[in-house]
């Protein structure tokens, strides 16, 4: 009877094993058939804006969040664009763009459809959303045709500050939702107590309709609550930011004392000394 049992075990494992190997090659011929799949509807470029200081693995995860949304509405995304202020951005604690720039090349330079792009940062003022979202509309026009589109992605937190008058300008958001929309990246934030699940927050909650027409709440599918904040903190304290930043980051933060990281020594590096 055992032995019965055992077989029947072994045989449902050989199926599993069967089924995980027949996923894997029809995977592996769409990928080398590409007239497999269906032509795009439309073709999209995405644009990333902020003062990424230091840019994280969370930022990276917005692009491709997005760029996985818009593919499964077969949606081709062939680039996303990292934009990062320029150093007139009135915020304590900037660190100079010059090595803001140097922490996203590193951070990206193994991918093949990200790029980060200087004009905003080289602005000797602090330069609109709407004005960079024009500047690049015009460039990928001329690069990739005149049937490219070009979407805003940003976070829950820039989305409803743009109902704040003293932040964003409504012709401007007007303008910027009609013309680009808004990819909208909704984190899923720890559980508070008493609470079982992790809190979504409603992103278009008293927007007006125009703006909620063209805005993608892409919901993130992991709890995130990566803060650029607590991160410079925690370098100021000699703690290890491995995991959360990119590894190619925190060599060049390290390397320029950046956030105040070289005023104690990084507590992972601290030497052996034998007993």
């Amino acid at each position: 009877m055992a032995s019965t049992k055992s077989e029947k075990t072994l045989d449902e494992a050989e199926k599993v094993v069967q089924a995980q190997h027949d996923l894997t090659e029809s995977i592996n011929q769409q990928q080398i058939f590409p007239d497999r799949f269906s032509s795009p509807t439309k073709r999209l470029v995405l644009l990333l804006t902020g003062s990424f200081n230091p840019i994280t693995i969370a930022h990276l995860r917005m692009l491709e969040l997005a760029r996985d949304y818009y593919h499964r509405q077969s949606i081709q995304v062939i680039e996303g664009i990292v934009s990062p202020v320029s150093d007139n951005y009135d915020k304590p604690g900037l660190a100079k763009a010059n090595y803001r720039i140097e922490m996203i090349q590193a951070a990206i330079r193994d991918s093949h459809w990200l790029r980060m792009d200087s004009w905003e940062a080289e602005q000797t003022s602090w330069t609109r959303t709407k004005i960079v979202l024009d500047h690049h509309y015009e460039e990928i026009k001329k690069r990739f045709g005149e049937n490219t589109e070009l979407r805003l992605l940003s976070g829950a937190d820039v989305a409803r500050s743009m109902l704040s008058p003293n932040i964003w300008l409504p012709q401007d958001i007007d303008s910027i939702m009609t013309k680009y929309g808004l990819a909208c990246i909704s984190r899923l934030s720890t559980p508070k107590p008493g609470q079982s699940t992790a809190a979504v927050s409603d992103v278009k909650e008293g927007m007006p309709d125009l703006w909620k027409e063209h805005i993608d709440i892409i919901q993130d599918w992991v709890i995130n609550d990566i803060s650029a904040t607590n991160i410079r903190a925690r370098l100021e304290e000699g703690c290890s930011v491995k995991y959360i930043v990119p590894d190619a980051t925190i060599e060049i933060i390290r390397r320029h004392g950046l956030y105040n990281s070289n005023k104690s020594i990084c507590l992972a590096n601290w030497p052996f000394e034998k007993q």
